[in-house]
């Protein structure tokens, strides 16, 4: 992975930071890569700026990154979103990153003339667009395009060089070289140089969350089975990726023009996502949490006075009855199925009734279409016997079958703190370690009011970002120990299940339930009361394992005794298993 400045860029389209975070991925280790980088020197501005730089091995590189839409109209340039403003310029993409690459190689020539030897060239990067017009201005073999754009960025850094080193030894008649791992450090310091400052613990964090956003090589071996095979069954504990292995493969068989349904059990998933897939502009990727599609499916089919007649507080309503009135709507209605069906949280929808209707969304059905399923055995709530029927049902259409043990979202403090509360042991291999997870217990609720004000305020001056913190409770916020609190560190408390109340700026509140399937850096966990209670342990295990690298539970004192229980517990299977 290269050394990315800054680890998370500030103030920039989705499409860059995207192209910058994939270069931060996909580069050698000894790499530097240096986003929004100011240009005082800039040869036609009082003061340019490059996109993103690439100090390697290979040479130096500036990137010009078009994230949306490209057109051009007598000479004017229109750039589009998603996720930013439409704006024009005179200048093409390809003048624009020559001319930051200019005042790039003056400020290195000028510190030090060695960097006279090294070959300079500049590329243009537009992930969301398909970009084919021909013209003099225009350079094709620097351009990476939404065609070619999920080949590795090592492998586009490498047709920079071959382009740009052949471009010099035509021109000059001799042969340019990359940086040494010496240099690389010195252009770092000349464009920008360290300055000593005190590490928050969000920089702490952020540094953390590099290490743990990654696919792992478990991950990626999982990936390349899934690609050769048509059906699959990935099956992982909390924090082993599965949600990412799911879009990745959801996006990639989307990209090779194929039709494809992600589905999940969780609203707020469901709406993550698609908001994610609306950002990258993929085509052909529908995405929905399964009761939103079932009850498109049932009004589509005119089915929906049998499903009114229901009774939805009835215990079988969402296993068996709600599923078997939108297999009926399919069956009378029809309906195109889509060519590829990828479920996540699949153990939440794991009855024949559901896996009914998945056989007909799919073209093939289960036992001849294209299919992935991804699920924790430990999150299954209709218990083992459903689990058998519905692995019969499958074996038919002889999927393979994974599994992931490696945590790549948590670190090894908060997989330990969400393992001792819960009771329910997260994995731990290869987590990385971070800032130690500590309880913070309260007497009366207006204690507990001050101390998480109190918290919120110091994350916060710690420059933890308020989109990187939440505060997930085990019951609705009007039950809940913030019940009537509106503001906490001077912000607004708003609920994410809530889309028109919720907004930037806000401090956000959810449900544990309604927060499956999505994560944060920072997880402040209240109504914590019920450690040690057999009917919370799920609950607490899907919720606390929402925290990447930080978790803070809120326990009352007369729950104290029953965390020391869950420790000593847990320490005891602990030194079971390294035996």
């Amino acid at each position: 992975m290269a050394v990315l400045i800054p680890d998370v860029p500030k103030d920039c389209p989705n499409g860059e930071r995207l192209v910058y975070e994939k270069l931060g991925r996909e580069l050698p280790a000894d790499w530097v890569v240096l986003h929004s980088l100011g240009l005082p020197r800039h040869e036609t501005k009082i003061w340019g700026e490059a996109d993103i730089v690439v100090l390697s091995s290979q040479g130096v590189y500036s990137l010009e990154v078009k994230g949306g839409t490209v057109s051009c109209s007598d000479g004017v340039w229109l750039f589009a979103g998603p996720g930013f403003k439409s704006y024009t310029k005179r200048e093409d993409p390809w003048t624009q990153s020559k001319s930051a690459l200019m005042a790039v190689r003056k400020s290195l020539c000028d510190a030090n003339s060695a960097f006279k030897e090294v070959v300079f060239g500049f590329g243009v990067v537009m992930p969301f667009t398909r970009f084919d017009v021909a013209g003099t201005e225009f350079l094709p073999e620097v351009l990476l395009d939404k065609r070619s754009y999920r080949e590795g960025m090592d492998q586009y850094i490498e047709r920079l060089h071959r382009f740009w080193e052949a471009d010099y030894a035509s021109r000059e008649g001799k042969t340019r070289r990359g940086l040494t791992p010496h240099q690389i450090r010195q252009a770092r310091q000349i464009l920008r140089p360290d300055l000593e400052t005190a590490l928050s613990i969000g920089g702490y964090l952020t540094g953390v969350e590099s290490k743990i956003i990654q696919l792992t090589n478990e991950q990626i071996r999982v990936s390349r089975r899934l690609t050769a095979n048509p059906r699959s069954v990935v099956r992982g504990a909390a924090g082993t990726g599965k949600s990412v292995l799911a879009m990745d493969r959801a996006k990639h068989l989307a990209g090779s023009g194929r039709r494809v349904l992600f589905l999940c059990f969780n609203r707020l998933l469901a709406s993550h996502v698609r908001r994610s897939v609306a950002q990258e502009g993929i085509s052909g990727l529908d995405v929905w949490h399964a009761h939103g599609l079932y009850r498109e499916i049932i009004r589509r089919g005119g089915k929906e006075a049998e499903l009114a007649a229901l009774d939805e507080s009835h215990p079988e309503f969402f296993a068996r009855r709600f599923p078997e009135v939108a297999a009926d709507a399919l069956l009378s209605n029809g309906g195109e199925p889509w060519d590829v069906l990828i479920i996540d949280e699949t153990q939440d929808l794991l009855t024949t009734s559901h896996f009914d209707v998945f056989d007909l969304l799919v073209v093939g059905g289960l036992n001849h279409g294209t299919w992935h399923l991804f699920l924790d055995p430990l999150q299954n709530i209709y218990g083992s016997d459903a689990e058998h029927a519905v692995e019969t049902r499958l074996a038919t259409a002889y999927p393979v079958l994974d599994e992931l043990e490696d945590n790549c979202r948590n670190t090894r403090q908060v997989a330990a703190q969400a393992s001792i509360i819960s009771g329910i042991d997260l994995a731990m291999n290869n987590a990385p370690d971070g800032l130690e997870c500590e309880n913070v217990f309260y007497g009366s609720r207006p204690d507990a009011l001050q101390k998480i004000q109190d918290l919120v305020e110091k994350l916060l001056s710690s420059d933890v970002r308020l989109c990187d913190l939440v505060i997930l409770s085990t019951r609705q916020r009007s039950n809940s120990l913030i019940a009537g609190l509106e503001r906490l560190a001077g912000r607004p408390v708003c609920d994410l299940g809530n889309e028109e109340e919720y907004a930037d700026g806000a401090v956000a509140f959810s449900t544990m339930h309604a927060f499956k399937g999505l994560e944060r850096m920072v997880v402040v966990a209240i109504d914590m009361q019920d450690i040690g209670a057999s009917q919370w342990a799920m609950l607490h295990y899907a919720g606390l394992s929402r925290a990447r690298c930080l978790l803070h539970a809120f326990v009352p004192n007369g729950s104290t005794h029953r965390y020391r229980r869950q420790a000593t517990a847990f320490g005891e299977r602990a030194r079971i298993r390294s035996k």
